[in-house]
């Protein structure tokens, strides 16, 4: 019972100190691009949620959380990647309040699951790699409290193991394009 009195104090004092940071909440559609799938490039769809903290300053703190699905072919089977990451970069934004162009630079973690969706019996892993997430944002203000957003990030995966060992694997991008809104 006292689990629940302190998650109840954590779900009063969440939104207020969210109110008082600058909040910026974000809902983007996009596009999963993939260029080293296979024998080719794949593309899937995407969403991408997102919190800007200290939005009003000029560098502010980023979290990104992206899910996207491809499908793809494997012999006589269907399959799909489910795809998730999770992001957490620092963005420097250049702009007023109207609109903003920004860089950010941020790590994360990029999973992915292959699901058959023609032979039932077939069993896969989940897979996950630490990323090195560089990107741009831009901001264009259509009301008072809300706007247009696009943004272009490159999921870099493959980086600590080069600069551990740089013989071992391959770097590998994974790109996460698209726009949505923003709303404080």
């Amino acid at each position: 019972m006292k689990r629940m009195g302190w998650l109840f104090v954590l779900a009063l004092a969440v939104p207020g100190t969210a109110a008082a940071q600058s909040v910026v909440w974000s809902a983007a559609p996009g596009a999963f691009v993939d260029p080293d799938f296979g024998e080719g490039t794949e593309v899937g769809p995407a969403l991408v949620l997102g919190a800007t903290l200290r939005a009003d300053q000029r560098i502010a703190l980023v979290v990104d959380v992206a899910l996207a699905r491809m499908d793809f072919p494997v012999a006589a089977d269907q399959f799909h990647r489910n795809i998730g990451s999770a992001t957490v970069a620092l963005k420097l934004m250049a702009g007023d309040a109207r609109a903003g162009f920004g860089l950010s630079l941020g790590m994360g973690v990029l999973a992915w699951d292959d699901i058959s969706e023609t032979d039932p019996g077939f069993r896969s892993s989940a897979n996950a790699n630490q990323t090195f997430v560089p990107g741009f944002v831009t901001r264009f203000a259509v009301g008072e409290s809300w706007g247009v957003t696009l943004f272009a990030h490159d999921h870099v995966t493959g980086l600590v193991n080069r600069i551990l060992d740089p013989d071992e694997g391959d770097l590998n991008h994974h790109f996460v394009l698209g726009g949505g809104v923003y709303f404080r």
